[in-house]
């Protein structure tokens, strides 16, 4: 079964990290197929439901394609693989995205990260920043500068239903042939007074992964679950490691954060995994103070390229 990649482009000033990711992740591309999109930013509306587009802007979005396209080819992908779509902004940027992304069934969408200030982080939100914040039914990964000879990823557990949906995307992604050389480390993060306790009893579920909980699992029950998502998919057991970790404070999403990218850092992951629950509107106190741990990984996206779950 093919994997459909829908691949952003410009979103990260035309380094295209998304596609130099994908391209050094997966040594045998033939299972993979790409759709490279591009939403010409200048279209305006001169009336209702009409967009104008100069022939100038499509054709410089359809070259800025061409040539990531012509550098996919070069690296491994085969041509009758590789689609281009150039569209004039209709909703904005990421909202044209997003409906592209369900309209298709794209296994993932894949995001490069520019890099931002602090303050420039505070005041203003980029494209991959902006896809956090939609309410998606899609994987999405955001990619920043890869490191071409990482390959294992680092899967967060916590037992929601939406790190479970990860696990198995995960799973989905690394059975594909020639990603044998990729092993999955499970990481939990043991939170203090109730590292080994129940969190809620009862457990159902998610859409879609029948027998997986989308209540709070203890930590075994949560990286038990989480493995039989990734080994589901017919990845072997020999690739699938464990590693338990003790937060300091079982609020404080910072630490979390800190210890994810400790770990990330030390064992040279290609990838950080998450699941991430229904987010807050994005404004100026939250970015300051509110951000969560997958908002904090994203701002740290550097070797690693993050994953994200729904």
């Amino acid at each position: 079964m093919e994997r459909h990649l829908l691949l952003t482009m410009g979103g990260d000033g035309g380094e295209s990290w998304n596609l130099r990711f994908v391209a050094g992740f997966f040594r045998n591309k033939s299972s993979l197929r790409l759709t490279l999109f591009y939403v010409v930013p200048d279209a305006y509306s001169s009336g209702l439901g009409e967009v104008i587009l100069s022939d100038a802007q499509m054709r410089q979005g359809m070259e800025q394609l061409a040539r990531a396209r012509k550098w996919a080819v070069e690296h491994g992908f085969a041509s009758e693989n590789v689609e281009m779509r150039a569209v004039p902004r209709q909703f904005g940027v990421v909202r044209d995205i997003v409906e592209e992304a369900h309209k298709g069934l794209y296994d993932a969408v894949v995001s490069g990260r520019r890099y931002l200030g602090w303050l420039e982080q505070t005041y203003t939100t980029s494209v991959s920043r902006g896809l956090l914040g939609e309410e998606i039914a899609f994987p999405l990964w955001v990619c920043h500068q890869p490191e071409p000879d990482l390959s294992d990823v680092l899967l967060c557990v916590d037992g929601s239903g939406e790190n479970l949906r990860m696990a198995d995307h995960v799973g989905f992604m690394l059975s594909t042939p020639g990603a044998e050389n990729h092993t999955v480390t499970l990481l939990h993060c043991r939170e203090p007074e109730n590292g080994a306790g129940r969190g809620a009893a009862g457990a159902h579920g998610p859409a879609g992964l029948p027998g997986m909980a989308d209540a709070p699992l203890s930590g075994e029950e949560a990286i038990a679950a989480a493995r039989d998502a990734v080994l589901a998919n017919g990845v072997d057991e020999s690739r699938v490691r464990v590693l338990m970790v003790h937060a300091r404070d079982r609020t404080d999403r910072g630490d979390k954060a800190e210890t994810i990218l400790r770990v990330a850092e030390q064992g040279r992951f290609a990838v950080v995994a998450v699941g991430r629950r229904t987010a807050l509107p994005d404004t100026l106190m939250r970015r300051m103070f509110g951000r969560s741990v997958s908002e904090r990984l994203h701002d740290q996206v550097n070797r690693f390229s993050l994953w994200v779950s729904k």
